[in-house]
């Protein structure tokens, strides 16, 4: 058994399913925090906790508005050992809201607004990734594809969901 910490950037958007077009388009957060290696034969299983955040940004009326969510991300991943010290991983990630805000910027002021209320306290999805172990150092990409809808108005058929690839290197203790 081993014990690590990991950091990274996620290259995040939300995929919204709507009657009309809503214009996203990718952004940037960061990713850290720790993960456990337990091997059970020929499979390891790697359960993880990881700061996280996550949105897109939004093109609404000529203004660039920054959607952010920061979670708690705890995913519980299978590991497979493949050739030449590479790994692949696949598994749940249950992911905690912290803080939600969309923050936008108007000339030269910006306005932040808490958006909590409107964005579900817990996402569901699905992680699938590649990586590579060189002694105690590991770098791995991964796709999250999140399952619940996060928006929390259901009087609209507006459906929200988290799409992510990240990209993270880390060590072994």
């Amino acid at each position: 058994m081993s014990y690590g910490a990991r950091a990274g950037v996620n290259f995040s958007d939300v995929s919204f399913e709507a009657d009309q077009d809503v214009p996203a388009s990718g952004r940037r957060g960061l990713l850290a925090g720790v993960f456990v290696t337990i091997p059970l034969g020929w499979l390891t299983v790697q359960p993880e906790a990881l700061y996280t955040v996550k949105g897109a940004s939004l093109d609404i009326g000529g203004f660039t508005t920054d959607y952010i969510v920061d979670y708690v991300e705890v995913p519980v991943l299978a590991r497979v050992r493949l050739p030449r010290n590479l790994y692949a991983v696949a598994g749940p990630a249950m992911a905690f809201r912290l803080r939600a805000r969309s923050r936008t910027a108007f000339g030269g002021s910006t306005e932040e607004f808490d958006l909590d209320d409107d964005v579900e306290s817990f996402d569901l999805g699905i992680v699938g990734g590649l990586g590579i172990g060189i002694g105690r150092w590991v770098v791995d990409a991964r796709y999250t594809h999140g399952l619940s809808d996060i928006d929390t108005d259901t009087s609209d058929d507006v459906r929200a969901r988290n799409r992510v690839v990240s990209l993270s290197a880390g060590i072994r203790f």
